[in-house]
């Protein structure tokens, strides 16, 4: 009767499905069909969908199934269910009563029925996965379930019902499969399995909500704790089968594993397992570490088993020894047979645990993808559950209650540096599958060893503390006991272990999963005696070579002996007293103290080993990966980075090929330069080199360390060597690099440490400054004064950072930068009258320092101060006095606009200092000292003294004097120096005032200017210069006049439009003099410049702060038509334009003032966009070839702006291009003196390579530049060739060969067009030197070998014959001898014999790339040019050895030499012809991708 009850709840489905199951196919998971011990009939359903259906049920392949809308439910169908529920508890209620009667044990074997065992277990696992899992889950594949979970409690009682039933009889399933008086069968632990492993991979409804559906009906129905109670329930029964059934361990972990990815993410997440500390772990993971933990219950029931036996043999031995001496008795051996039992069975105690761990990290492993990008979905699931363990284990390790994380990480660490190794021990392996199958164990053990590592360490660090405030014990490892044979901290040891198993037997009354860890703690630590103990019996045996006395090793021994007998030896404790916090806080120290001394200690040095050979892997991503573990290894222990080893794998990954490695090695250095000061003077210069990276992140990591070391180190000239290498940055590349340069600076030098009411109470004198604050500013002063010292061009990039800085405030902020330059300024004024408190002060380190700040804010500069300054100015004698004069004219030049009236003193004595430097101007300054003289006198008359009548006067005089020069026809040496000095000074005046609006302002000096001109002074001046020009042919005068004519040009632009100006230009660009091109050219870039920095300053007045518009008034003489101050915006553009050849032509010249004057001009119009940009682009691709490593980077850098703005016009340019940097090379080696052979290669690069290199960031680019490249290979129809053509080919043949290539597309797309030109010019060309030789090759095998000899005869000296012999075989045309010299020799031949040379050279680049990157024939031939596939995304790897040597023309010495005689020609047909029959005959290179 119990049966058939049974049985009528074996198949039931009360809540018939309408759709099928969202994510997983089975409810709980399904047994693996490789597991032969079970049964077919007994594998779980593939769906929850039953096998008979109704017909609210939906078929399985309806298409729209999701989309119908859900059946009604009727009275009927809510009846129907209310029955079948009452058969679901009757069902479980039978199989109830049946396994408790079976399970009772004393009955007889025949009654144990595995059909009605089945049936049981069968009713069980049916209701649980129909019934209750649905209900939990809430599972919206059934309307029936949706609606009794909302409306029906009648029906939720029902099922609360089945619930409370299941759940009580799974402690009876737990007593019936492990009874020791009956064995189950593998059908029937198999379906226990199941039924223990399902409630883990179920998610409550409203389990990732705080408040929800769970609040609703589950927790109403079930309660609070329904499902935790289940589970704990579960895990009981699965860790029971788990310890008494050996054989099966292996397919239930796998099993539990398997099922995890067929649920949702969302509920693998949802399932959490409580932790004591409020922490959560995975459900999952608790479960294996308990599996993990039960494996030793089997030693403990044979340790049981050899303590009784031992007792028994105590007491046989105590009533035969009753007759013997105490002396007798104490002499007996360290070990008996029962000893050596017991020892035996510890040593292989943990055997069974360790084999359930490495189950766990096989599986995992092992399906966790062969490659690094994995394929397949289910691969990258093993992989993130795999990562969630590990996560898991190190929340728990060291744990007490969880001694199997200790284990299984130890595993772990094993299996990945092993991994690691054999990694690194392949790397020779060219074709080695590690390569490229392990890809997936390499990242996984190098994303996890740092972490475990660093974990490992700082439990060591906290161990070697010894006895401290936290109450650490300081526990030795008991390899150091042994060594010393220390009983003192032997005891200690085992005192700390009798501890913890004390404790862990406390709580196992509570929690029965303390019981599990209290097995596996017990039966490592008696692993550890086992061994210590057999350590001492054997050294006990060789007495003789003990150093020691044997009594205290056989003393030591007797302890560790009597420790092994009691480590199952039950403590005497209160079954009430489960510990205070207090007493838990020690424990747990305890147990970490205990775990850090045992067996995974000795994982972190390999750990660490690994790592660092990890370092030196070929894989981009390894090295990567690996300093990103050693990071986290050193974030545990600052101090491994002094280690000799570390430091050079750190080092020397600074200069790693990849950015990413060396980004990874700045950051773990940059981790502790705050924490460890000395690290940061270790690392400092090798850091601080990469600021010029290539690499943008690693700049910006850079820039982000050394403004931490600036932090950290009081050395003056180290910081002022971070702050020069930030300003540097002020030339990078990248526009997000300088604003993060600029923010650096602006953080460090005016970042205020002074509040703002002590710096006002400071200003006005109410404070005393502060030792400290004073001692800060003046450092901030040197560091700055150091900076500026450093760069010492006319444009320094520290007045544009400076700048920059003021710039970008708004009014708020840029008031207190104000104070901060303020501060800094008066500092250095200071300095000046008292040096004494700067260290590396220079009076003109200092001015300079100080006219840098004007710059950026001329309103620094107060009346007062200038005049402290005034009495440095002076007519200059020596060179240090001009610096500091010239220094000082600008700082009042720049200021002198923004004083206020009341400075008009300082302007009188300041105008008083000027007139003699100008009336007597110093030779030492020359004409840049006259420029800024006049320049800062006009500045000071027209804006403090308005002292009009003195420049006038002065330009009165000076032109009476020009105009009486202008007069004589023959002038000595004297007189020209004078008149040099007057046309400076009357043209510079000109420049700097506008004597024609002054004449308009102030009529009362018209009468005066009117004796100069009547007309307008500016062309009067114009006018006589060139008057002057033209009558005077005197080189060094007319040079002069020109240099005028340009100041005159900078004040009035449009007068160098004029055709007067155009004819002078015109003529000095004609003439051979190189002087005056330079010269020209200067005044040219000067003008530029010029007319930048009034756009610049227009732009400045026209915003304010923040790029914000300031309100202007309308120019109404604009809007009417008048055009007039238009007429100066085009001059620039105009004048580049007409003058864009000659310019050109002087970028490339090999005079160093003119080629240096040209770039600047060039450099200014591609930024300015004054000139398309497609003319200059062919002399930047030559001047990238330059020699001067500083021309060859501005024309790189310049190169970047045009590939950015403009880089699909250049595509039409790319052979004129390289013909350009060939014919500059050319002129370049025939400048030199040498021949006109040229190099495409310099010290192993390619000239190139910076064309190539910009080009490759993207395919598309760079695979057009390759294939419009390589047409420099082409050849005429004619098959003629000049030499130029050859010389040209090699020159490109040798930068193709030394291109660095990434990938094999690039290589593969060189070799197939190669082969393209081949495959039709050169088998034309081979047809043309040789008639009969394509012929003669494809008859070949069947003509006798005799037959294909050639006979050379001598005709005459110098040149040769060839025949054939007469042929009588039916395959060879009869040869006819001539007696005169063969066509192919004569003179008309040459161009074809070049063009031979061109395709010989075409043949050695080929099977130079060919043999360079392995690549074969047979490749190369199937390659489709464009066509993207997994071949040609891989890198191309150079070999090594002999085939990496360069490419060479040995073999083709024509290449070199011209052809010149019959003897060359015949002998570069010869090597031709040769060079042809040997492709395809040599040997191939290894396929290195096969």
């Amino acid at each position: 009767m119990l049966e058939r009850s049974v049985r009528a709840g074996e198949d039931l489905d009360p809540f018939k499905a309408d759709k099928a199951p969202e994510v997983r196919t089975s409810v709980s998971p399904s047994k693996k069909s490789k597991v032969s011990k079970k049964p077919a009939s007994d594998q779980r359903p593939a769906s929850h969908i039953p096998l008979e259906g109704n017909g609210h049920q939906a078929q399985a392949d309806d298409v729209n199934i999701d989309f119908l809308e859900p059946p009604s439910v009727t009275d009927s169908d809510l009846d129907n269910l209310s029955h079948t529920l009452e058969i679901a508890r009757d069902s479980i209620l039978a199989a109830d009563c049946c396994i408790a009667l079976l399970g009772a044990g004393r009955l007889p074997k025949q009654v144990y029925s595995e059909e009605l065992i089945m049936a049981c277990l069968g009713a069980v696992k049916n209701q649980l996965e129909r019934i209750v899992y649905p209900f939990v889950e809430c599972s919206d594949t059934s309307a029936l379930l949706l609606h009794v979970s909302k409306h029906e409690k009648a029906h939720r009682a029902q099922i609360a019902e089945v619930f409370q039933v299941l759940a009580s009889v799974l402690p009876r399933i737990n007593s019936l499969v492990c009874a020791d008086t009956v064995t189950m069968s593998d059908s029937i632990i198999i379906q226990g399995v199941y039924i223990a492993i399902g409630p883990f991979f179920v998610a409550e409804a409203g389990a990732s909500d705080s408040k929800g559906k769970k609040e609703s009906f589950v927790v109403n129905t079930l309660g609070q704790t329904a499902m935790r109670g289940l589970r704990l329930e579960a895990l009981s029964l699965i860790r029971s089968i788990f310890a008494n059934h050996e054989d099966q361990r292996s397919w239930i972990i796998e099993e539990i594993l398997s099922s995890l990815i067929k649920l949702s993410d969302t509920k693998q997440k949802a399932g959490q397992f409580r932790l004591r500390d409020g922490r959560s772990i995975r459900t999952v993971s608790a479960l294996l570490l308990q599996l993990i933990q039960t494996s030793g219950h089997g030693v403990r029931v044979q340790a049981k088993r050899l303590a009784k036996a031992r007792q028994q043999a105590l007491a046989l031995r105590r009533q035969e020894s009753v007759a013997e001496t105490p002396s007798e008795k104490s002499s007996g051996p360290l070990m008996n047979e029962k000893d050596n039992e017991e020892i035996q069975l510890y040593m292989s105690g943990l055997e069974s645990a360790t084999k359930a761990a490495k189950t766990i990290v096989l599986f995992l492993t092992q399906r966790s993808g062969k490659a690094k990008a994995t394929k397949n979905s289910n691969e990258a699931e093993y992989r993130t559950i795999f990562d969630n363990l590990v996560s898991d284990l190190l929340v728990v390790l060291f744990w007490p209650e969880w001694p199997a994380a200790s284990l299984l990480l130890g595993i772990i660490c094993k299996f990945m540096v092993r991994i690691i190794t054999s990694l690194v021990s392949s790397l020779d392996d060219v074709k080695s599958s590690s390569q490229t199958d392990n890809n997936a164990a390499k990242t996984i053990a190098l994303d996890h060893l740092g972490v475990i590592a660093a974990r490992i360490r700082s439990s060591m660090l906290r161990s070697k503390q010894g006895t401290g405030g936290d109450g650490s014990v300081g526990l030795k490892t008991l390899d150091e006991v042994l060594s010393r044979t220390s009983l003192k901290h032997f005891e200690r040891l085992a005192t700390a272990h009798q501890d913890l198993a004390t404790h862990l037997a406390k709580r196992s009354a509570q929690d029965q999963a303390y019981e599990s860890a209290r097995e596996l703690t017990a039966i490592t630590w008696g692993q550890e005696l086992a061994i210590a103990l057999r350590q001492c019996n054997t050294s006990l045996r060789h007495r003789d070579d003990l150093e020691d006395d044997p009594s205290s090793l056989l003393s030591f021994g007797r302890k560790v002996k009597s420790a092994l007998r009691d480590v199952w030896k039950e403590a005497i404790t209160d079954v009430f007293d489960i510990g205070s916090p207090e007493e838990v806080a020690r424990i747990d120290r305890l147990a970490e103290e205990i775990g850090i001394v045992q067996d995974l200690r000795n994982s972190y040095q390999p750990i660490l080993n690994v790592t660092l050979l990890a370092l030196d892997a070929p894989p981009v991503f390894v090295r990567t990966k690996a300093l990103r573990a050693l990071g986290q290894i050193v974030t545990s222990d600052p101090t491994i980075l002094t280690a000799a080893n570390v430091r050079r794998g750190i080092e020397s990954h600074l200069l790693d090929s990849s950015p990413a490695v060396r980004d990874a090695a700045v950051e773990l250095i940059g981790k502790y330069v705050i924490e460890s000061p000395e690290v940061a003077g270790d690392y400092y210069q090798k850091i601080a080199d990469r600021i010029a990276d290539t690499g943008l992140g690693v700049r910006k990591r850079v820039i982000k360390l050394l403004r931490a070391f600036y932090g950290v180190t009081d050395d003056i000239k180290r910081r002022t060597d971070i702050c020069t290498k930030l300003v540097l940055r002020m030339f990078d590349e990248d526009d997000t690099v300088k604003d993060l340069s600029i923010k650096t600076l602006e953080e460090l030098w005016f970042t205020s440490t002074v509040s703002q009411s002590a710096l006002q109470k400071l200003r006005n004198g109410t404070q005393v400054p502060d030792q400290h604050d004073k001692t800060q500013l003046l450092n901030k002063v040197s560091v700055i004064m150091g900076v500026a010292a450093s760069f010492r061009d006319r444009q320094s990039p520290l007045e544009d950072v400076l700048y920059k800085i003021m710039s970008s405030k708004d009014e708020v902020d840029a008031g207190q930068l104000h104070g901060r330059y303020s501060e800094i300024c008066e500092a250095l004024i200071d300095g000046l009258v008292d040096a004494s408190e700067l260290p590396g002060f220079t009076v003109i380190n200092c001015i300079r320092t100080i006219y840098l700040l004007s710059a950026a804010y001329p309103a620094i500069l107060s009346g007062s101060n200038a005049s402290t300054l005034l009495p440095y100015l002076k007519n200059a004698t020596s060179v240090s006095e001009q610096v500091t004069s010239d220094y000082l004219l600008k700082i009042f030049r720049v200021s002198i606009p923004h004083m206020p009236k009341t400075a008009a003193k300082f302007g009188n004595e300041l105008q008083l200092a000027l007139q003699p430097m100008i009336l007597k101007p110093s030779t030492a300054g020359g004409v840049q000292a006259l420029q800024e003289t006049v320049a800062c006198l006009c500045a000071v008359v027209q804006n403090l003294t308005h002292d009009f009548t003195r420049l006038v006067g002065l330009l009165k005089s000076c032109n009476a004097r020009l105009q009486s020069a202008a007069q004589r026809k023959q002038m000595t040496a004297p007189d020209l120096r004078t008149l040099s000095i007057l046309i400076f000074i009357i043209s510079l005046l000109v420049e700097h005032c506008n004597f024609d609006r002054l004449r308009t302002e102030q009529p009362d000096l018209s009468a005066d200017l009117d004796t100069v001109s009547k007309g307008s002074i500016i062309e009067h001046v114009y006018n006589s210069l060139l008057s002057l020009y033209q009558s005077h042919s005197e080189p060094g005068l007319r040079g002069r006049t020109l240099q005028c004519l340009g100041f005159l040009f900078r004040a009035q632009p449009t007068l160098m439009t004029l055709e007067s100006s155009a004819m002078i230009m015109d003529a000095t660009f004609a003439s051979p003099e190189e002087d005056g091109h330079a010269r020209l050219l200067k005044i040219m870039q000067e003008f530029l410049v010029s007319e930048a920095a009034k756009h610049a300053q227009k732009e400045k007045n026209k915003t304010n702060t923040k790029g914000r518009q300031v309100p202007t008034d309308i120019n109404m003489e604009e809007l009417v038509g008048n055009t007039d101050g238009f007429a100066d915006s085009g001059v620039s553009s105009a004048i580049v334009q007409r003058y864009m050849d000659p310019i050109l032509e002087a970028a490339l010249s090999q005079h160093p003032q003119t080629q240096g004057a040209a770039v600047d001009i060039l450099s200014f119009t591609i930024k300015q966009g004054l000139a398309h940009p497609l003319q200059s682009f062919p002399v930047i691709v030559a001047l990238e070839t330059s020699p001067n490593t500083a021309l060859s980077a501005r024309a790189s850098a310049l190169h970047s702006v045009l590939h950015s703005k403009h880089a699909s016009l250049l595509n039409s340019r790319y052979i004129i291009s390289a013909r350009a940097s060939f014919s500059y090379q050319t002129r370049l080696a025939q400048g030199r003196g040498g021949s006109s052979a040229v190099a495409g290669v310099r010290g192993g690069t390619a000239l190139l390579h910076r064309w190539f290199a910009l080009v490759r960031e993207k395919r598309g680019p760079k695979l057009e530049f390759l294939k419009a490249l390589v047409r420099s290979f082409d050849v005429s129809t004619s098959l003629a060739a000049v030499q130029d053509d050859v010389d040209f080919a090699r020159y490109m043949a040798e930068n193709f060969a030394a291109f660095d290539y990434k990938t094999q597309e690039e290589v593969l797309l060189v070799v197939k067009s190669l082969t393209n030109v081949l495959s039709t010019a050169g088998m034309q060309c081979v047809e043309a030197l040789s008639p009969g030789h394509l012929l003669t090759q494809l008859q070949a095998p069947t003509v006798p070998q005799w037959q294909l000899i050639t006979t050379t005869i001598a005709t005459e000296p110098g040149s040769t014959e060839r025949c054939m012999p007469d042929a009588t075989g039916p395959t060879m045309a009869t040869a006819t001898f001539a007696s005169t010299t063969p066509t192919w020799q004569t003179s008309e031949k040459i161009p074809l014999l070049r063009t031979s040379i061109l395709i010989a050279m075409i043949m050695l680049l080929k099977a130079h790339l060919k043999n360079l990157y392995g690549l074969t024939e047979d490749k190369c031939l199937k390659w489709v040019i464009g066509k993207k596939n997994a071949l040609g995304d891989r890198p191309a790897s150079r070999r090594t050895g002999a085939a990496a040597a360069p490419l060479t023309w040995a073999r083709l010495p024509f290449a070199t030499q011209p052809l010149v005689t019959t003897a060359h020609m015949a002998a570069q047909r010869d090597t031709f012809l040769e060079i042809w029959n040997e492709d395809g005959v040599t040997a191939e290179p290894e396929d290195d991708f096969a």
